[in-house]
């Protein structure tokens, strides 16, 4: 392999492309294993290289591109960090049998509402319909549905807080 640049020219931008991978990453160890990574790529591509073309300019765009490849993959894998710099509860699991239960209590509430609260409540939070939708589908205006919607929530949250808002259990 025959490169097209030479190591004396190679050396006169790196000072520079260090400084340019340091603005990217904002740490001085990974600028300068970005730095390697630039270099290492520009020797293998460097049949690529133009001569006569802009040396610097074209290390600078290797090196963004290998920065910007690097934030997909940490964004594709996540971030890997030592275990031991790691606070025990951000890798603990929560218990789920509270939220199971809750979850349980709020389907049997919402079986025994009233068939308007239902519909309403399956269409808008259950469907995801938007609001001129859910009134198309039950054939009423807009205001009827957001109406009967704050209705249908306010009472399931009493009967979930385990009071009763007066309206008949079953339709």
């Amino acid at each position: 392999m025959t490169t097209t640049f030479t190591a004396d020219e190679l050396n006169e931008v790196l000072p520079a492309l260090r400084r340019f991978a340091l603005s990217l990453t904002r740490n001085p160890d990974r600028a300068d294993d970005l730095v390697q990574d630039s270099v290492e790529r520009a020797l293998l591509k460097a049949s690529y290289y133009r001569p006569g073309t802009n040396l610097r300019s074209w290390l600078f765009t290797l090196c963004r591109r290998l920065f910007l490849n690097d934030i997909r993959k940490q964004k594709s894998r996540g971030v890997s960090v030592e275990l031991d710099d790691v606070s025990p509860s951000a890798i603990s699991v929560k218990a789920d049998q509270h939220s199971h239960l809750e979850f349980k209590e709020a389907a049997g509430i919402f079986r025994t509402m009233a068939d308007d609260d239902r519909e309403v409540i399956s269409l808008v939070a259950l469907d995801g319909l938007k609001y001129e939708d859910a009134a198309r589908k039950l054939r009423v205006p807009i205001g009827t549905v957001r109406s009967r919607l704050s209705r249908a929530r306010a009472r399931l949250r009493s009967r979930m807080d385990g009071g009763f808002d007066g309206a008949p259990a079953f339709a």
